[in-house]
């Protein structure tokens, strides 16, 4: 919906007291997977992406916000009975899961989804921030935020990464693995070369 509207916190005025930077891969890290990908014999590449990572990780400590009354359409006000929850004016909540602002949400949904694949094989490379490995599986990826750029070496080896996350989380897959964090990739396993474009 191109009307929609967001509710984003404003984390400038948080003060986290943990770590909030979160190990991603770099574009440079993902130009050396695909160039892996093209030069190893039988190896696909496809993507898969989480829905509402952020918004469905829980909190570790809850935080709190309020919103001007006037802002909220009265539609929703009455759709959600929260007239009598404004308090002077504003409408105040408490937040339990992450929210888009928060400055925690990166490393508490990364740090949650290295907990739960870990079971499964699953690690990321000591010196490679973004960059994961499966301990017996001819599987790797690279994770920027919630998008999965996956090599593997059979479908079904990234068939049991997507059914690995699809435990915990709402999975969207490209099997073309034709566009990954904003870049185009035309594959071509024939002659194994790939060639890369920004959408238009």
């Amino acid at each position: 919906d191109p009307n929609r509207v967001g509710i984003t916190v404003g984390g400038n005025l948080i003060t986290y007291p943990g770590e909030v930077t979160t190990r991603t891969a770099d574009m440079v890290t993902s130009k050396i997977l695909w160039n892996s990908v093209v030069s190893t014999p039988g190896a696909k590449y496809c993507c898969a992406g989480v829905k509402n990572f952020y918004l469905e990780t829980p909190m570790d400590r809850y935080e709190y916000m309020r919103i001007p009354a006037r802002m909220i359409p009265q539609a929703f006000i009455t759709a959600y009975q929260l007239q009598p929850k404004i308090y002077k004016g504003h409408l105040y909540m408490e937040i339990r899961k992450g929210m888009y602002g928060l400055p925690q949400s990166g490393i508490l949904a990364n740090n949650l989804l290295r907990k739960r694949i870990k079971p499964h094989g699953y690690y990321e490379v000591s010196n490679t921030p973004g960059l994961w490995k499966h301990k017996t599986r001819p599987t790797t990826f690279t994770l920027v935020v919630d998008d999965f750029g996956i090599k593997c070496v059979g479908n079904q080896h990234a068939q049991h990464l997507i059914d690995t996350l699809s435990k915990y989380y709402t999975v969207e897959t490209d099997w073309t693995g034709g566009l990954y964090c904003g870049i185009q990739l035309d594959w071509n396993y024939t002659q194994r070369y790939v060639d890369l474009s920004m959408p238009k």
